[in-house]
C-alpha cells in the first residue's frame, strides 16, 4: 500500500512539474474526463472524474478529495512505476518527464 502512495505521490508530482496544475487545467481535465465518459461509460471513467474532481477541489482548497478515488490513484502508481509517466501510453504525450521520458 505504502509503494502505491509513493508512486503516485511521486507520479503526480513529475506530471505537475511538467504541466503546472492551475485551476484552468484542472478545470480542463475534469472537462475532458466528462467528455470521455460520455463517449465511453464505465465505472473506471466515473473514477477518474472523481479524481479530476478532487483534484480541482484540492487546487482550490487544499483538501486533498483526489486521493478518494482510490482506484484512479493505483491507476497512476502503477503506469509511473512501468514507464514513468502517469498518463497511458496512448494519451501520453512525451512530456512527462518521467525516469523513462
Amino acid at each position: 500500500m505504502n509503494k502505491i502512495w509513493a508512486n503516485y505521490e511521486k507520479g503526480m508530482a513529475v506530471f505537475d512539474n511538467c504541466h503546472s496544475p492551475t485551476v484552468q487545467s484542472q478545470w480542463r481535465a475534469l472537462k475532458d474526463e466528462i467528455g470521455e465518459f460520455v463517449r465511453e461509460p464505465n465505472l473506471s471513467e466515473i473514477w477518474d472524474i472523481v479524481h479530476a474532481a478532487g483534484r480541482l477541489f484540492y487546487k482550490l482548497t487544499g483538501i486533498p478529495f483526489n486521493l478518494l478515488a482510490y482506484p484512479t490513484v493505483r491507476k497512476h502508481s502503477q503506469r509511473f512505476e512501468e514507464y514513468g509517466c502517469i498518463r497511458s501510453i496512448r494519451n501520453c504525450e512525451g512530456k512527462c518527464c518521467g525516469k523513462n521520458s
